[in-house]
């Protein structure tokens, strides 16, 4: 088969999440020939941060894959996006696209919450993704999460960001991020993953907020798909089905997993990255729970069932949490 790499830079999405895996095994049962080496990124590994993730139904897919990824639990886009910090005034922050953010990466912006790197910096992510066919930058979840729940930990004393005005934050992190990948080699599509729904009651999501969500992403979208090889990857949860976990909550289940790596693989078909896409029906599918009464596309879109190992059309759980 096509030989295939890819890369993942991302938050707690890539540590907490069963999604990469996912990705991966979806891609090797296609019959892509996908090769991830490590590389020499600080911060780097090869599965969700310590196996804490749900066990899946489908696991013993991905599981055992080794899938080097940068998931920085709480960080934003700003902790992958510059070579060093040496442009922070006294007090610790930075100017970005005219507001002033906190130099300090992690939840809440404080060192509690960052881990032991201070930064990644932007060159040597790029090096260490040059080789790669494509790579996915899931790490903009926070930037208005934090503007929403804590503006002043990361945007200061003074005039704070709401959210919609942090999407100019986001795309000038993701833009320094995409310039460099793309300076060291241009050919590399970069695909830009959407945020996903709020949660409500731990497992659902929340409707209230969802018109909020599909505003920022289409702002985000508007904003980096001026950048040459750089797409957009929407997708939504449907709603009251249970959707997010209870181990790492406010985080996707296996169920919001399975929808995160289709529309990845899809849009790797889409923009030409791979010759064959996944057999995946409409939006109509998406909620439907009659696993055995499903064709084989529609199976494929319903994050309630899945194609198991006897090639049948069967129930998917949330996961063992």
């Amino acid at each position: 088969g096509e030989r295939l790499r890819f890369y993942v830079i991302g938050s707690s999405n890539a540590a907490w999440q069963t999604w990469i895996g996912q990705m991966h095994a979806t891609l090797r049962r296609m019959g892509y020939q996908v090769t991830l080496p490590s590389t020499d990124i600080p911060g780097e590994e090869n599965g969700p941060v310590g196996r804490r993730v749900p066990k899946c139904d489908d696991a013993q897919y991905y599981e055992t894959l080794e899938t080097p990824r940068l998931g920085l639990q709480g960080w934003s886009t700003w902790g992958f996006a510059y070579d060093s910090q040496d442009d922070c005034d006294a007090t610790g922050h930075r100017e970005i696209a005219g507001w002033n953010v906190s130099c300090t990466n992690g939840w809440a912006c404080t060192t509690t919450w960052r881990g032991p790197l201070p930064y990644v910096a932007v060159s040597t992510i790029a090096k260490g993704v040059k080789d790669a066919n494509v790579v996915v930058l899931a790490n903009f979840c926070n930037d208005g999460r934090n503007a929403q729940m804590l503006p002043h930990a990361c945007y200061g004393e003074g005039l704070v960001p709401d959210l919609m005005q942090t999407t100019d934050i986001t795309a000038d992190g993701l833009k320094r991020t995409i310039r460099a990948i793309h300076e060291e080699n241009p050919s590399v599509v970069v695909l830009v993953l959407a945020r996903y729904s709020d949660a409500k009651q731990i497992l659902y999501v929340n409707d209230r907020t969802e018109e909020e969500t599909r505003k920022l992403n289409a702002a985000v979208k508007k904003k980096v798909e001026t950048e040459p090889n750089t797409y957009f990857v929407d997708f939504e949860f449907p709603v009251d089905v249970p959707m997010f976990q209870t181990l790492n909550t406010g985080h996707a289940n296996c169920r919001g997993d399975k929808v995160m790596a289709e529309a990845v693989v899809d849009a790797m078909y889409q923009h030409k990255v791979i010759s064959t896409g996944l057999n995946l029906a409409g939006e109509d599918c998406l909620a439907r729970m009659d696993c055995g009464s499903l064709s084989m596309a529609c199976c494929q879109r319903s994050v309630l069932c899945y194609i198991n190992p006897d090639g049948l059309c069967a129930p998917y759980s949330t996961g063992l949490q």
